[in-house]
């Protein structure tokens, strides 16, 4: 079960700071966090099997972040949830006009929750509940409609609201996203537990990423195996370019 935690609008360094956890089936192949080579403007990780992403930021400071929503039994959808991600970042629409697309085509997708930032406002969408743009404060996100209250979705935001008081919240953000209390054979881990452990599925990677009131921008992502050891990280930091 994915986890997005977001501060928008509310720390007076940052206009929008993220952590994030993607969590997958540790046999479905995906690359790290980098610069996409056909599609030049989008930095984040890729799933290999359907060509999208979970999160990315673009050249121009926009951000977006897709979770499922957890819903036994779906059927099988014509396009990828990932998809939502990099046609976002890739497009020149506007946040306003992608998003009334989607409530055009949203069946096209399977059940999904996506937050788009285009460097001001913060906007919710999904197939499976009402649009709405964000007001500014610390937002948490699961494999739930916006506003569900699971509890790892409230530590989330608490330990988001916490970490903008250092210096520097890389850190502290990656020990809120490690945090895990279940035994990997309780299911509750999938709504308590902030990192899922588990050999088959669970937490695959933690990103945090810093849009900074200067438009510098930061993001860095850690990888993990079935064993839930880190197995890799990436890190790049850019200016945000004006169109």
């Amino acid at each position: 079960m994915c986890l997005i935690a977001v501060a928008h609008g509310v720390d007076d360094r940052h206009a929008l700071v993220v952590a994030a956890n993607r969590d997958e089936r540790h046999a479905r192949p995906s690359s790290g966090a980098e610069w996409w080579a056909d599609a030049p403007e989008v930095l984040g990780g890729r799933d290999l099997s359907a060509g999208g992403t979970w999160l990315a930021v673009s050249r121009t400071g926009r951000f977006a972040a897709v979770t499922n929503v957890h819903e036994p039994g779906a059927p099988a959808a014509a396009r990828s949830r990932g998809l939502l991600v990099t046609d976002y970042l890739d497009a020149s629409a506007s946040t306003e006009a992608y998003s009334r697309s989607l409530r055009q085509r949203g069946a096209d997708y399977g059940p999904f929750n996506l937050l788009l930032f285009d460097g001001t406002a913060l906007h919710y969408v999904s197939n499976r509940a009402n649009p709405a743009v964000l007001s500014a404060g610390i937002h948490g996100l699961g494999n739930s409609p916006l506003g569900t209250d699971w509890p790892k979705v409230r530590r989330a935001a608490q330990g988001l609201a916490a970490a903008l008081d250092a210096d520097d919240p890389v850190e502290p953000l990656f020990e809120l996203l490690a945090e895990r209390e279940c035994d990997p054979a309780d299911d509750r881990r999938y709504t308590h537990d902030l990192f899922v452990a588990g050999s088959e599925f669970g937490t695959r990677s933690s990103t945090v990423v810093l849009i900074g009131r200067d438009g510098r921008v930061a993001l860095v992502e850690r990888r993990f195996d079935a064993g839930a050891r880190c197995i890799g990280e990436s890190r790049y930091s850019f200016q945000v370019r004006n169109n």
